[in-house]
C-alpha cells in the first residue's frame, strides 16, 4: 500500500528536510505513557502519519512504515540546551514523518510534535497537536475508540486544482516575469557565514520569539481595525522595515520581497477537513519599495491588497500548477521574507489535572546555505492565548544573534507603536 508523492509535494523531498513544530508548555505533570498512547493512536489515524518516503525509480512514494518502525513517544529530561537539541533533530529520508518528544521539567513540561511539510501544512499541523491533547483526554477518561476498517490516502493538491490550459499557464507566467522586472531584489546578509566553523552542530538551528502580552495584543489588533489594515498586514510591513533596517547602505536602491503562504484548503478542497494530513499551501511573491523611513500604516495596506488580491485571482493555484515553468526563471524567487502566518488559533485543550499555559507553531529545515553569502528572513506570526507571537527560525551559521536581536527590537517598537496609537475603549 503506498501513494505517489504529488508534484506539489516534491519541493519537500530531499536532503533538505523542514518540518512543521508545535511546541506546548504544561503545568501539572504530563503522564508519558499517556502521551505516547495519545500519540500513537492518532497515528493510527492516517496512513500518512504510519508512512516513510521510498524514491522508486524518478518518483518517490508514501509507504506504510512497519509495525516496529512506527515513531514513539521519547522523554527526556529538560535540561538546559534540550530544547535546542530537538531544534536540530531532523526527519530523516526514509523514516518516520511525525515525532513526539516530552522534556520534563520540575515545574513545567514541555512537548513537541515535529510533521514532515511532505504531509503536512500549517492547519493540518496544528489540528495534530490539538487531537494528540484530545486522545490523551480521551484514553484517561475511557472513552477513546480506536478507528477500524480501510483507510484512504489523501488526494494530493495537484489533483483537486482546475485544469489549466497551456496558455493559461504561460500567461501566467509571464505575468510574474513582468512584476520581476526592475530595482534587484536585497535580502539579509549572513553575517555569521565567516565564523560558521565555530557554531557547534548541535546548535546550528534555533529560533528568537517576540511574544507581546494580552494588552499589547489587543491595542494592536485594535490599531489594526482602527486604521483598516489586517494584523498580517501590519507584522509583514514590521518585518519588511527591519529587513531594511539591518541591509547595507549600498542596498538603499534595491528592492524587497516576500513570499506569503497561502492556504487553498478552503478554495480546491471544502470537504477536506484540516485535520487531513496533507500538504494544501502555496505561496504569494510581492515585490516592494520600501525606503527607511516608511509609513507602516501604508505599507500594510499595500501588503494586505496585494495579497488578498491575489487569493481572489487564484494565483496561490496557478503558482504550483506554474512550478516546473517558473524554476526555469531564477529572477522570480530572490527573497527578503518569507512569512508562514498561522494566524489566530485556539490553543489545544487541557487534560484534566494539566494546563497548557504556551504553544509556539513555526516551519523549521535541517539546513541552510551559509555559503550564499545572505538569505531571507523567515517568520511565523500567530496569536494564540490572547497573546501575539512571532517566531523567527534561523541558522547561527548563516545569521549572528546580534542581527537577530536587532530584527526582534525593531519590530517589536513597530508594534507597540502602533499598539500605543490604538484608540481608547
Amino acid at each position: 500500500m503506498r501513494r505517489k508523492i504529488a508534484r506539489s509535494e516534491r519541493m519537500y523531498v530531499g536532503e533538505i528536510r523542514t518540518q512543521a513544530l508545535s511546541t506546548c508548555v504544561v503545568r501539572g505533570g504530563v503522564d508519558p505513557d499517556l502521551l505516547d498512547a495519545a500519540f500513537t493512536a492518532v497515528l493510527a489515524e492516517q496512513p500518512s502519519l504510519r508512512s516513510r518516503i521510498e524514491k522508486d525509480g524518478d518518483d518517490f512514494y508514501l509507504s506504510l512504515l512497519d509495525p516496529g518502525e512506527l515513531p514513539r513517544l521519547r522523554v527526556r529530561p529538560d535540561e538546559p540546551g534540550a530544547r535546542l537539541r530537538e531544534y536540530n533533530t531532523p526527519l530523516h529520508l526514509g523514516g518516520p514523518l511525525a515525532r513526539a518528544v516530552l522534556l520534563t521539567g520540575s515545574d513545567e513540561d514541555t512537548v513537541i510534535f515535529g510533521v514532515d511539510h511532505s504531509i503536512s501544512d500549517g492547519r493540518s499541523s496544528t489540528s495534530f497537536c490539538h487531537r494528540i491533547w484530545q486522545r490523551y483526554i480521551d484514553i484517561e477518561a475511557g472513552t477513546y475508540t480506536a478507528p477500524t476498517g480501510p483507510q484512504d490516502w489523501h488526494p494530493a493538491l495537484d489533483d483537486l486544482l482546475p485544469p489549466r490550459t497551456d496558455a493559461e499557464l504561460d500567461a501566467y507566467v509571464q505575468e510574474r516575469l513582468r512584476r520581476a522586472e526592475g530595482a534587484p531584489v536585497a535580502a539579509l546578509p549572513y553575517l555569521a557565514a565567516g565564523s560558521a566553523a565555530d557554531v557547534p552542530a548541535e546548535g546550528v538551528m534555533t529560533s528568537r520569539r517576540l511574544w507581546l502580552t494580552e494588552s499589547e495584543t489587543a491595542g494592536l489588533l485594535a490599531f489594526a481595525k482602527d486604521v483598516g489594515v489586517s494584523v498580517n498586514g501590519l507584522v509583514g510591513a514590521a518585518l519588511l522595515a527591519a529587513v531594511r533596517d539591518g541591509l547595507p547602505a549600498e542596498m538603499a536602491d534595491h528592492r524587497l520581497s516576500s513570499f506569503c503562504t497561502v492556504d487553498l484548503r478552503d478554495q480546491v478542497a471544502p470537504t477536506l477537513g484540516r485535520e487531513a494530513m496533507v500538504p494544501m499551501v502555496s505561496w504569494f511573491r510581492d515585490l516592494l519599495d520600501v525606503p527607511a523611513d516608511v509609513d507602516l500604516v501604508k505599507l500594510g495596506h499595500r501588503f494586505t491588497t496585494e495579497l488578498r488580491a491575489a487569493i481572489q485571482r487564484g494565483d496561490g493555484a496557478l503558482e504550483m500548477q506554474s512550478l516546473d515553468r517558473l524554476l526555469q526563471h531564477p529572477q522570480v524567487w530572490p527573497t527578503s521574507l518569507v512569512l508562514a502566518n498561522v494566524g489566530k488559533i485556539d490553543g489545544p485543550p487541557s487534560p484534566k489535572g494539566l494546563e497548557i499555559v504556551d504553544m509556539t507553531k513555526f516551519p523549521l529545515s535541517s539546513r541552510w546555505n551559509p555559503g550564499a553569502g545572505e538569505g531571507p528572513l523567515l517568520a511565523s506570526p500567530t496569536t494564540i492565548y490572547g497573546r501575539f507571537s512571532l517566531e523567527m527560525p534561523y541558522s547561527t551559521q548563516c545569521f549572528t544573534a546580534g542581527q537577530m536581536d536587532a530584527i526582534h527590537d525593531h519590530v517589536r517598537a513597530s508594534l507597540l507603536d502602533c499598539a500605543d496609537r490604538a484608540p481608547q475603549r
